[in-house]
């Protein structure tokens, strides 16, 4: 009863105030946060009575799509895709919110025994012994997809091992495919290995090859629905929200 009052009063405002809220939202995002996010809609919808659409994938082509000049009211991206678009001023950069950080890890299916990947040496030994191995696909712009790439030349392992990493439209279906049996191990954001049923233990990547990667979010420059867009962001930051992506894998600052 009280949360349709809700809606009731957030729709009735929205009309009074002019149709400012009149449209629904549009959130691109990294993909490393949609379970983090699954129940973020559901919570603004009954705050403000209004939906978000959100849309994910690599943060490089969520970044490419704000370029290209597809309206939206959010993106969450990682810094350096936030600051490009800084740079061509499509975000407000006033409105920056950090989400958190989440670490790079392996996973193997449910009953396998966890990857060592202790050290860098038993990191390169496994991938070697390993018969396949899942990432993200560098080539739309995954962050992790592009940071394995160039650490398994750095390590001196792409000839040896190019023949069986197989490539995913992000980190979570190569978490997916290595709970299927589909690869033997996957190397991917915790972010997007927690929420991923039918893995064991993960496995954090050491330290000395260890990707930490921050998400953060921001309004359109030019965001369709503005005032909605700061009420949007606000959610993000309430105990639900919080508490969700640190259960998925997230180190959060609020």
């Amino acid at each position: 009863m009280r949360t349709a009052l809700k809606i009731a009063t957030a729709t009735a405002l929205a009309l009074a105030t002019g149709g400012a809220f009149a449209a629904d939202l549009v959130a691109f995002s990294a993909a490393a946060a949609k379970s983090s996010l699954a129940d973020l809609p559901m919570a603004f919808q009954e705050q403000t009575g209004r939906a978000v659409h959100f849309e994910y994938g690599t943060a490089g082509a969520m970044r490419d799509k704000a370029m290209q000049g597809e309206s939206f009211d959010v993106i969450i991206v990682t810094p350096s895709a936030m600051k490009a678009l800084e740079a061509k001023s499509l975000v407000d950069a006033k409105s920056e919110l950090t989400l958190g950080t989440t670490s790079l890890g392996a996973g193997v299916a449910k009953g396998h025994s966890a990857p060592d990947i202790g050290t860098v040496a038993s990191f390169k030994k496994t991938l070697l012994s390993a018969s396949s191995i899942g990432i993200a696909d560098p080539a739309r712009g995954a962050t992790t997809g592009i940071y394995l790439a160039q650490l398994f030349e750095k390590l001196g392992l792409s000839e040896q091992i190019k023949n069986k990493v197989k490539v995913f439209p992000d980190g979570q279906n190569a978490m997916e495919a290595a709970a299927r049996g589909e690869v033997e191990i996957a190397l991917g954001q915790i972010s997007e290995a927690a929420p991923v049923k039918g893995l064991g233990p993960l496995t954090f990547l050491p330290d000395d090859v260890q990707l930490r990667t921050v998400y953060v979010a921001a309004i359109a420059a030019k965001a369709p629905n503005r005032a909605a867009a700061a009420m949007l962001l606000e959610t993000v930051k309430s105990a639900p929200i919080q508490q969700a992506l640190q259960a998925n894998g997230f180190a959060t600052s609020h």
